[in-house]
């Protein structure tokens, strides 16, 4: 379902928005850059890559990028390495809340930088922690960059920047405490 916003711009824009992300800050954002190339000068178009979204549910899911599939499908199997982790959000720890469904995956390039080109949360203020990445994978972060930052402990966010397990090694996933 399109939103009213979306339907507007791809009317006036004479663009479709099949296969664009219907959201309405993207719709927002479109409008605005439509605006400002009507009336301001300006020869700024929407971006739609990498548009981060979150669904907000019980338990959040927010991604930016690519899908795992949608990776193998441009890049091919042997190109594509996914990290992930299954962890345990602070704040389930002391209700004794059960965390098995929290997950994170980001899918990146197999060769060196190791592009991110894509990132998947499933936990916790999944939405915070996706806007934070959404900046550093749309600027063509490498995975050994995102490796590099310093996590805030303790943070859902912080499980982002401890990912090391790749699918590939066939080791099990699974968060066993701080580190």
């Amino acid at each position: 379902m399109q939103t009213v916003a979306g339907a507007l711009l791809s009317l006036v824009m004479g663009q479709p928005s099949e296969g664009r992300p219907e959201l309405t800050p993207t719709a927002v954002m479109a409008g605005r850059l439509l605006a400002q190339r009507l009336f301001g000068g300006s020869s700024d178009l929407m971006d739609y890559d990498k548009v981060p979204t979150t669904v907000f549910t019980p338990l959040e899911y927010g991604c930016v990028g690519l899908s795992e599939e949608e990776a193998v499908a441009r890049h091919g199997q042997e190109r594509v390495e996914v990290y992930h982790a299954h962890y345990k959000p602070l704040e389930f720890t002391v209700p004794g809340r059960d965390a098995s469904q929290c997950y994170v995956k980001m899918v990146c390039l197999r060769e060196p930088p190791q592009l991110v080109l894509g990132l998947h949360f499933l936990g916790p203020n999944a939405g915070e922690v996706t806007q934070g990445f959404a900046l550093g994978i749309k600027c063509g972060a490498s995975y050994v960059q995102v490796m590099q930052t310093v996590g805030i402990h303790p943070t859902c966010s912080e499980e982002v920047v401890k990912l090391r397990i790749s699918k590939r090694s066939g080791l099990d996933p699974t968060v066993t405490g701080c580190g």
